[in-house]
């Protein structure tokens, strides 16, 4: 028997994938503005990490921004905010995927049923996992969980400890390298 979306759920997906195709084109027509968001200090990590863990388009500026920030910036700071923003960007990929929850319904084969099955019962530990390490395949993740109704707020807990150890990895390797490699070329700020 099939089930179909209900309206609130084909409502959710709806404008979750409306909006980040909307954000996915403000952020190709308007590449220029990054570079001014960049002067903003926290402000334009948290913006920046936002667009980069909700869309597709920028996956590794997030990681570029947050390692630049954290070698000119409090690398702790840093790290935090990029972990938020990262975090509260993958709600966007996770409501797309709460919306579309009724397309793996009919879904019958081995390794996806087993994927689920794994899923169910190590959840919080994959989501931490996941979020925890640099890795290009976070956003379709956080669709999946939108799609099995892992928690909202679980998952954003987890995806928020685990993009800020990330985030802090990489703010305080921008610290200790790119002070390094500017002493190293004559320059200090």
């Amino acid at each position: 028997m099939k089930k179909w979306l209900t309206k609130r759920e084909a409502l959710i997906g709806g404008v979750s994938t409306a909006i980040t195709i909307v954000l996915c084109i403000v952020i190709i027509h308007h590449r220029g503005y990054l570079e001014q968001i960049q002067s903003w200090g926290y402000l334009g990590c948290f913006i920046v990490n936002v667009f980069a863990s909700g869309t597709l388009v920028m996956p590794g500026l997030g990681m570029m921004f947050t390692f630049t920030l954290g070698g000119v910036l409090n690398p702790a700071i840093v790290g935090a905010v990029a972990g938020i923003g990262e975090a509260t960007g993958a709600v966007g990929a996770y409501f797309t995927g709460y919306g579309g929850r009724g397309l793996d319904r009919n879904c019958n084969n081995g390794l996806y049923r087993r994927f689920t099955h794994i899923l169910h019962r190590h959840g919080s530990k994959a989501v931490f996992f996941m979020a925890s390490i640099l890795n290009p395949i976070y956003y379709p993740f956080a669709v999946f969980m939108g799609m099995l109704r892992f928690g909202l707020t679980r998952f954003f807990l987890l995806t928020w400890a685990g993009r800020t150890v990330k985030n802090l990895i990489l703010a305080y390797v921008g610290y200790f390298g790119l002070r390094s490699v500017l002493r190293w070329l004559g320059l200090s700020f």
